[in-house]
């Protein structure tokens, strides 16, 4: 019976490949779809950080990736030369940037607190 490992790069780079797919032209440039050869996702630990069955890491990497693609574009088209810029998605920072969501507090109070939306503007 062969065992198969869990790779949250691995899943990261299949969750971009799909985002590419689904948008048109329009909606992402076919230059910015272009330098998906250029991204690269990296991390000292290839597994889950979060004990949740939600792909939150490799999700948020993924629109990483493409953000970073826009942007080596927009250098592109700023320098008026066409480079390979190498677009790297670290899944540590990518965890840390989430996790930020987790830890943030508005007067004392969780997200999670039933009292916090009488703190939010327009709740």
């Amino acid at each position: 019976m062969e065992s198969t490992t869990y790779s949250s790069i691995a899943e990261s780079s299949r969750i971009v490949d799909v985002l590419f797919s689904l948008v048109d032209a329009t909606s992402l440039p076919p230059d910015a779809r272009a330098k998906r050869a250029h991204v690269a996702f990296t991390g000292a630990r290839d597994r889950p950080y979060f004990p949740i069955p939600f792909k939150q890491t490799e999700v948020a990497a993924a629109l990483k990736a493409v953000e970073g693609s826009v942007a080596a574009l927009l250098a592109d088209q700023r320098d008026g030369v066409s480079s390979r810029r190498s677009i790297t998605v670290d899944q540590e920072k990518t965890t840390a940037f989430l996790f930020q969501a987790y830890l943030a507090r508005i007067g004392g109070l969780a997200k999670l607190d039933s009292k916090v939306r009488s703190l939010l503007k327009g709740a």
